[in-house]
């Protein structure tokens, strides 16, 4: 019987102070996506090639990396030139001088956004999430809406109709 009171004394204590039991919430509480940003890009070629970056690293025109104000530093991006279906994931890796665009990317990343001859383009970006890290779908799948599964409703609820 001391047992029995001991468990429930201790099952009991976290309520006492204030302690509240892990949950999953209501569906509208769960963390959601990243925002989308939408803005315009530019790109910076080889000139810049050589000089140190604001995380240290030397520049080089020819690897797929970005400058932006908008995300830290080391953070995964995904781009997506509007109006088109080119996508590329990019490195923060440093900071930009100007504020009229989102991002400005290597002459790597706007050549595989098609965006060379326009210099400047309309983009959106948006932050990479963890699970798509290393998916060769990534950037397209960043900017899908979340998926909302409602159970028990039509056909697919998984209970036979009698």
């Amino acid at each position: 019987m001391k047992l029995v009171l001991a468990v429930l004394a201790a099952a009991l204590s976290g309520f006492a102070f204030g302690e509240s039991s892990p949950s999953l919430g209501r569906p509208g509480e769960w963390p959601g996506r990243p925002p989308i940003i939408s803005g315009r890009a530019s790109f910076y070629g080889a000139a810049f090639g050589g000089r140190k970056t604001a995380s240290g690293e030397i520049f080089d025109h020819q690897t797929i990396s970005a400058a932006s104000n908008r995300f830290p530093l080391g953070t995964l991006v995904a781009v997506r030139r509007v109006l088109s279906t080119r996508c590329v994931v990019v490195r923060i890796n440093d900071r930009m001088g100007h504020r009229s665009r989102v991002i400005d990317l290597s002459r790597e990343a706007a050549v595989r956004l098609g965006m060379i001859d326009a210099g400047v383009t309309e983009v959106e970006v948006v932050s990479l999430p963890k699970y798509l890290v290393g998916h060769e779908h990534a950037c397209a799948l960043a900017f899908l809406p979340p998926a909302h599964l409602h159970a028990g409703e039509g056909p697919a609820s998984g209970i036979a109709d009698k």
